[in-house]
């Protein structure tokens, strides 16, 4: 198949980086507060047309012609005027940026420190992708400016995880670890640490994130650094090798007996899958393995299925098969992925498995195929390959998001996608890509998201998990009524 690029393995963006949004604006500009709104029609129960702001233009990073033809600039300048939500003292700053020329449209106020307006004026001289473009951001993680470090985590979160080990000599392990056992880092942030230490971290810093796995001496204080588990586990594997898993296999996988939490075996699949497809430290067999230990608890073969069949390791066609015929209502919806494994495989042992499961079950069969027909629609509507991004990768640019040449896939890609596609469509949706940030640094849901092509494979993906979660709950359901 051909090769995906991968934005950070734990980091999912919170919003837009300025550099995004500025990217999408056709205008960017410091301003200054001059006129704020009346104090009336900022009150919760105010009525009529949502109160506006005046601003004049302090810097333009942006868009100089369209700013100065809008007449924004020069001894007479016309005051920008736009939604002000919030109350802010005269001579307060702005990123302001606007779209639709000649006729600006222009965005909510961003409030930005003097600081903040240094940091974006350097935006526009970095690379576009690369480890030097890592390099700058890495000074603002846990920045005092809130709006800096979230924005620095956000270019992190989208960057392909090529460009973060290609920063492996220029990170700070020391600082690394310590926010990482600091307990008043976010989660978020914590997993983009621990996938960072991976890469530049040392056998010392190993036992201590070892420590926190195993979790028994932490201090109640301390319980909060277990958070983001995920790249804690990947973390640890990938600074000590094939040799890590030994000690997932016995808090995480190897359950037998023992009380696992399900978001700490979840977690550490999650980490599996990074191993599986980004690190060239474990062998793809020994993460297997890992996973296929799993096929020993029935409630949470799931799980794994689709990892096997991307995997291609058709080494569990016989469990499977054990698994589909004592299925019970605790685990009957394990029967669905089963049946697709079962013909993405090419063993001759799998086509004679599926007729058996067929007569057990003719309903999850069927069931089976919807899954398989939607999914094939995806492979088949999607010959291009998506970025880190969610948005198709360009052709014709052959380094696009991989650091090397991208290919179209071949027929038998496509034939292996169409037979694997199906036992994937179970799996998490990630969803979709972050939205602009508004004036109070949140989200704007209203937004529309980039690339059509990106947002129709969300979709797909969208359908196809709809799907497999109606079908898992109605059998759950049926079975409780019996």
């Amino acid at each position: 198949m051909p090769a995906v690029t991968r934005a950070c393995p734990f980091c999912s963006a919170v919003s837009l980086t300025f550099a995004q949004e500025i990217a999408q604006s056709e205008v960017a500009v410091i301003a200054k507060l001059v006129e704020p709104p009346p104090a009336a029609a900022l009150s919760p129960i105010a009525e009529g047309p949502l109160p506006k702001g005046k601003f004049a233009v302090v810097e333009v990073l942006k868009g100089g012609e369209l700013v100065d033809a809008g007449g924004h600039t020069g001894a007479d300048a016309t005051p920008i005027e736009t939604i002000l939500l919030e109350e802010k003292p005269v001579g307060s700053l702005y990123l302001l940026m606007a779209i639709e020329p000649p006729k600006l449209v222009w965005s909510s106020p961003v409030p930005v420190s003097e600081r903040a307006v240094e940091y974006l004026r350097k935006l526009a001289d970095l690379p576009e992708k690369g480890a030097d473009r890592l390099a700058f951001f890495q000074q603002y993680l846990e920045d005092e400016d809130d709006a800096l470090a979230r924005d620095a985590y956000d270019e992190f979160a989208v960057a392909p995880y090529e460009d973060v080990k290609g920063l492996e000599n220029r990170m700070d392990a020391t600082q690394l670890l310590a926010w990482i056992t600091d307990p008043k880092v976010q989660t978020n942030r914590r997993r983009l640490y621990a996938t960072m230490l991976g890469v530049c971290g040392t056998k010392a810093d190993a036992k201590e994130i070892e420590r926190i796995l195993v979790g028994e001496d932490l201090a109640e204080s301390e319980a909060e650094v277990r958070s983001g588990l995920d790249a804690l586990i990947a973390c640890h594997v990938t600074l000590t090798g094939a040799e890590g898993l030994d000690l997932v296999d016995r808090l995480f996988l190897d359950r037998g007996d023992r009380d696992v939490p399900f978001t700490e075996t979840y977690a550490a699949v999650m980490a599996l899958r990074f191993l599986g497809e980004e690190s060239e430290l474990v062998p793809r067999d020994r993460v297997l393995a890992s996973l296929r230990l799993l096929l020993a608890e029935p409630k949470l073969a799931d799980l794994v299925i689709a990892d096997l069949a991307r995997w291609q390791d058709w080494s569990a066609v016989d469990r499977l098969t054990e698994l589909f015929e004592t299925a019970t209502a605790d685990n009957i919806f394990v029967r669905e992925p089963i049946v697709n494994y079962m013909r993405a495989c090419p063993l001759p042992e799998a086509a004679v498995a599926l007729v058996k499961l067929e007569k057990i079950d003719p309903d999850a069969v069927r069931r089976a195929a919807t899954m398989a027909g939607l999914a094939g629609a995806i492979t088949a509507a999607t010959p291009s390959v998506p970025s880190a991004g969610g948005e198709p990768a360009d052709p014709g640019d052959p380094q696009a998001g991989t650091g090397g040449p991208t290919v179209p896939p071949t027929a038998a890609d496509l034939e292996l996608a169409k037979r694997v596609a199906p036992v994937l469509a179970d799996e998490d949706f990630v969803g979709a890509p972050p939205a602009p940030r508004t004036a109070a640094g949140g989200s704007e849901k209203t937004s529309p998201t980039r690339g059509g092509s990106g947002l129709m494979w969300l979709i797909w993906v969208a359908v196809i998990v709809l799907v497999g979660m109606m079908s898992r709950r109605m059998l759950r359901s049926g079975s409780a009524a019996h």
